[in-house]
């Protein structure tokens, strides 16, 4: 529903954030715009929508969180719904000379769609007329027969209307609002993205049987999981063990393994996975997610597992995410008189590629990642690797 940019002071790179997300893909666009804690001083710019007039009544000053509200709250709605909330959106523009509208504001026009009504045969002020006369809804015309009606002004008709409801036209018809907005939600009471208490959350089912219905009863398991947890999860579908389920869903609070599980095979290894990550600090959960960006985009759950034990061997550079800064951050290290100028002349671009071939540097969306025993990523898994050889003929 929306679309959003975060950057960094200083950063050079903005990061996408389609909206609405879940809690822990906030966290993960936070984590690749290195936004630690709210005193990080950080734009957000809404640079899409899927209700394309939206963007530009949007402050500047925008919450991320408050945004995903808005956005979760647009993405529930019918179109109906949407065309309700377009016309309230028109009518505080034109009273305010189309300024931005608080988001706190615009949450609360989505929950005040029910007193709006649209006429979708209306589109401009005669039609409008046309369509009251028409339908009984002016008094003052029930006294005349409807032959007097093709002599009505309907163009007056309408705009008296519409000035005295204080309704809107907008592409989808005529709207107007009867009541005072709603104010349901209140920014004081912003909840912040929490930390999921799962690495991976399945959807299972007992295997169809033969050629049977797919209309299994399902139950959610997140992993890693405890035996009683698997064990109260399997009796609620009434399986004895994991082997006679299938999974319809599949979720991970990781991005890069999120379509990583192809088989309920690799379930135990899944878990095994998750209890790992579950024991990463901060730090090395960050670099696990660099190493998945620089490995194969095809890594199954028993490769992310096998990766998992390289951890340690790697380091991530956050402040690098491009081959610049990655030169600002080599040259930081020393010493240089007049540092600013030469970062202002020199062709930092350049050298930062060349120091990046040279090192075997990853650039990933979480920054530059090192290897600290000089093997990469991809030599860390043990899938067979194609060889290319010469034969005499």
């Amino acid at each position: 529903m929306l679309e959003v940019y975060l950057l960094k002071q200083a950063a050079q790179n903005a990061v996408k954030v389609p909206l609405p997300a879940a809690d822990h893909e906030l966290l993960d666009a936070l984590e690749k715009a290195t936004i630690t804690n709210e005193r990080d001083i950080y734009s957000v710019e809404v640079t899409g929508s899927k209700e394309s007039y939206l963007p530009q009544f949007i402050p500047d000053s925008a919450n991320l969180y408050e945004l995903n509200i808005l956005a979760g709250r647009l993405a529930a709605m019918s179109q109906w719904e949407l065309d309700c909330f377009e016309g309230m959106v028109m009518m505080d523009s034109i009273k305010t000379e189309y300024a931005p509208i608080a988001v706190e504001r615009l949450i609360n026009m989505t929950h005040s769609t029910a007193d709006c009504q649209i006429a979708y045969e209306a589109h401009n002020d005669e039609s409008l007329g046309r369509f009251y006369a028409e339908n009984d809804f002016v008094p003052e015309l029930e006294v005349l027969s409807e032959k007097s009606f093709p002599w009505l002004d309907y163009s007056k008709i309408g705009k008296e209307l519409r000035e005295a409801e204080d309704g809107v036209f907008t592409p989808s018809g005529y709207v107007v609002h009867s009541r005072e907005m709603s104010r349901r939600y209140s920014s004081e009471n912003l909840l912040y993205p929490q930390k999921p208490d799962y690495v991976f959350l399945l959807e299972i089912a007992m295997l169809p049987q033969d050629d049977g219905p797919n209309d299994q009863n399902c139950v959610m398991i997140k992993l890693p999981y405890t035996e009683e947890s698997l064990k109260s999860a399997l009796s609620k579908i009434g399986a004895d063990s994991i082997e006679g389920c299938c999974f319809y869903k599949y979720e991970s609070t990781i991005p890069q393994l999120s379509e990583a599980l192809g088989f309920l095979e690799d379930f135990d290894q899944l878990n095994e996975l998750a209890h790992v990550i579950t024991g990463f600090t901060k730090e090395q959960a960050c670099t696990y997610k660099a190493m998945l960006d620089a490995a194969p985009k095809d890594i199954t759950i028993p490769e992310a597992l096998e990766l998992s034990e390289h951890v340690q061997n790697f380091s991530v550079i956050r402040e690098a995410a491009t081959p610049t800064e990655y030169a600002k951050y080599m040259l930081s290290k020393y010493c240089i008189e007049q540092q600013n100028e030469l970062f202002s002349c020199a062709n930092l671009q350049r050298y930062g590629e060349k120091l990046i071939a040279e090192k075997g540097i990853a650039l990933t969306d979480y920054g530059a990642l090192c290897s600290l025993d000089g093997q990469t990523v991809e030599q860390c898994l043990t899938r067979e690797r194609h060889v290319m050889s010469m034969e005499m003929k």
